[in-house]
């Protein structure tokens, strides 16, 4: 019971006290890239939630080994800068090789197995996968201290924080597409920044921050 609530508390975290897509504009490009094409929201989804969570879950376990050696490591390697006096630095260097190297062995996956849609997939896999969103969950995991409970749960969120947001301005283009009551000159991208920009404010209002003072 303590690991479900401790993946949910992360999932809600990452999905609204702490919008991973607002907050820090995380997978920004791709989530407009994807509200624009109805037929690629949820695939798009489901890629990112599912390499958030492997790359956390793999990430938190070399980490701790990574910490668990870190004496011989450092007598061994006679780094000036060792990995632990840059541990940000150099574990986004770490957690970024083990997700291209999740990418590759997904891809190399998909050529071989008999599977439909193997087009789609490549396509849709390298933007979704490949993205500051998904690199950044097992990063922001380590600098909070989550155990793997909450790295899987924050790996699921980030998926369904990216899906909840992309329907929201999928839903918000058709809305601004058909006001014409809207300038010209700011019909299409304007618009939908403007948008974005107050659903950033909203989401916001979850996690208490004073914006202005």
């Amino acid at each position: 019971m303590n690991v479900v609530m401790s993946m949910l508390t992360a999932a809600v975290y990452a999905v609204f006290l702490r919008n991973l897509l607002f907050s820090g504009g995380l997978g920004a490009t791709e989530m407009i890239r994807a509200a624009q094409r109805n037929s690629e929201i949820m695939l798009t989804s489901i890629l990112i939630s599912a390499f958030s969570t492997v790359t956390a879950v793999i990430s938190r376990a070399v980490t701790v080994y990574i910490f668990a050696h870190r004496d011989v490591a450092v007598s061994w390697l006679h780094w000036r800068y060792s990995l632990f006096t840059l541990p940000r630095t150099w574990l986004t260097a770490i957690y970024g090789l083990i997700l291209l190297g999740l990418y590759l062995a997904v891809n190399i996956a998909i050529a071989l197995l008999p599977l439909k849609h193997k087009r789609l997939l490549h396509k849709r896999m390298g933007m979704s996968v490949l993205n500051s969103l998904v690199m950044a969950v097992p990063l922001l995991a380590y600098l909070q201290g989550s155990d793997m409970a909450r790295a899987v749960g924050m790996g699921l969120g980030a998926g369904i924080a990216f899906y909840i947001v992309t329907m929201l301005i999928n839903s918000g283009m058709y809305i601004l597409q058909d006001n014409k009551a809207i300038p010209p000159m700011f019909t299409g991208v304007p618009a939908t920044l403007v948008y974005t920009g107050l659903l950033a404010l909203a989401f916001t209002g979850f996690t208490g921050e004073i914006l202005f003072q």
